[in-house]
């Protein structure tokens, strides 16, 4: 019984030694979605109201996005992003700094539109802070043009200067 027990065992030894292989692989998918960064420049027009005549009285002087900067957003195209911008708070200090005066402060309320891929002002659609709006795939890339213009809000007492602000336009993918 001993030999038979000790043969079983080598007989199975010899079998597993003589199916086993010495080698093996698999494989696996490699994967990469490289996309185009974001960018945004100003590409034309200027958001300068000029010279406005104090009157006594509060006035709301308002430039149409058509005649105020322009705004070329460029990406991965079909990507959604996401655009913000605010309203921007104006002085006059370095202006009262050089020539005097009394320090004040005033709001531009941006009104921002995007007219596509196109650009040109036509049919443009009404742009909302903290949306999302889709680049346009013109030739694999994506784009959007903005526009964008607004008012100011001139108190009655509003003290005399230059007053100056930066406006900025944000996107996210």
């Amino acid at each position: 019984m001993k030999r038979l027990i000790l043969s079983t065992t080598v007989l199975s030894l010899i079998a597993s030694f003589a199916y086993a292989q010495s080698s093996a692989s698999a494989t696996a998918t490699v994967l990469a979605q490289l996309k185009k960064g974001l960018s945004v420049s100003l590409i034309g027009g200027n958001l300068n109201f000029g010279e406005i005549i104090l009157n006594g009285s509060p006035q709301s002087p308002s430039i149409s996005p058509s005649s105020g900067a322009n705004f070329r957003i460029m990406g991965h195209p079909n990507k959604n992003i996401v655009i913000s911008f605010s309203s921007v708070t104006l002085d006059n200090t370095s202006w009262v700094s050089t020539n005097g005066g009394t320090n004040g402060t005033m709001v531009f309320s941006p009104v921002v539109k995007h007219t596509g891929s196109s650009t040109t002002y036509q049919s443009p659609t009404d742009v909302t802070s903290g949306n999302s709006y889709t680049l346009v795939n013109v030739s694999g890339d994506g784009y959007l043009y903005l526009w964008v213009g607004g008012s100011l809000s001139i108190a009655a007492n509003q003290p005399h200067g230059d007053y100056t602000g930066t406006f900025s336009i944000t996107v996210a993918y």
